[in-house]
């Protein structure tokens, strides 16, 4: 069930969005979700596949016991791994749309018009080649920006949007405000990286926590004692094994969501 929900193909609008953009040689754009879900939805389906195969070769309910526990520390692992992929994915937007801001906003200090300006800095930001095709093509260059806050990373993009919208409506000098906006994106960067930097000792928290377990193990054997053999011995070990695996997923899995709570 697990593996259906994840490997689900996405929608059929957006595969067709995704076909034109890259069509359209929009490779900069970021991926859809349903990439990364379609990848996790391998990983369940390969720790599915296992526990099968783990109840076939083993001692049926033993068996069956060891390949769930396996599938939980994996898809544990997995959704953590996947996560961090996203965060640091957004990370690197969040900083292509502060440098796309200032380098716009510099162009624009020396006297160059906004189109121009525009033009200029796409050439060194890919993030911008999408607007500059809507100037050239006299498109609605806030909407553009709009369009692409809505992703991972580009919320910064909007208040760009919002910057030129006003100059151009009110005839005001467009570096003012943009600059403005550089700025802001800049300390809000700044921020993150101090959240993120002070956050690092909770993480790892959670990594220790998720070797603990293995530590307690060694410390039996060390002690004369057999833990492997008595947890998959009998149906007290049993439980005591998935009771072990699940506390230690959710704990770990706790950990990361208070993590990201602070983040937000």
């Amino acid at each position: 069930m697990l593996a259906v929900l994840w490997a689900v193909p996405a929608p059929p609008g957006r595969r067709r969005r995704d076909r034109l953009n890259r069509a359209a040689g929009n490779e900069h754009l970021s991926p859809s979700p349903s990439c990364g879900r379609g990848r996790f939805g391998l990983l369940v389906a390969a720790g599915s596949v296992g526990v099968l195969l783990t109840s076939i070769l083993g001692d049926e309910v033993r068996g069956a016991v060891l390949g769930l526990a396996v599938v939980m520390v994996g898809s544990t692992v997995a959704g953590l791994s996947h996560r961090r992929h996203r965060r640091r994915a957004a990370e690197r937007s969040r900083v292509e749309v502060a440098r796309s801001c200032s380098v716009l906003a510099a162009h624009l200090r020396v006297g160059q018009l906004p189109g121009e300006a525009l033009t200029l800095a796409a050439a060194d930001c890919p993030l911008l080649r999408d607007a500059r095709d809507a100037h050239q093509l006299g498109g609605d260059v806030p909407r553009v920006w709009r369009q692409q806050a809505g992703r991972a990373g580009h919320a910064g993009l909007g208040d760009l949007a919002r910057a030129w919208q006003v100059s151009v409506q009110t005839g005001a000098p467009m570096a003012g405000p943009l600059e403005q906006v550089a700025d802001s994106l800049s300390a809000d960067q700044s921020l993150r990286s101090v959240v993120d930097g002070e956050l690092s000792a909770p993480r790892a928290t959670g990594k220790v926590m998720a070797v603990l377990p293995g530590c307690g193990i060694g410390m039996g054997y060390l002690l004369g004692g057999d833990p492997i053999d008595w947890l998959v011995g009998g149906p007290l070990g049993w439980g005591c094994l998935l009771a072990g695996v699940v506390l230690a997923c959710l704990g770990v899995l706790w950990i990361e969501a208070l993590a990201r709570q602070a983040t937000r």
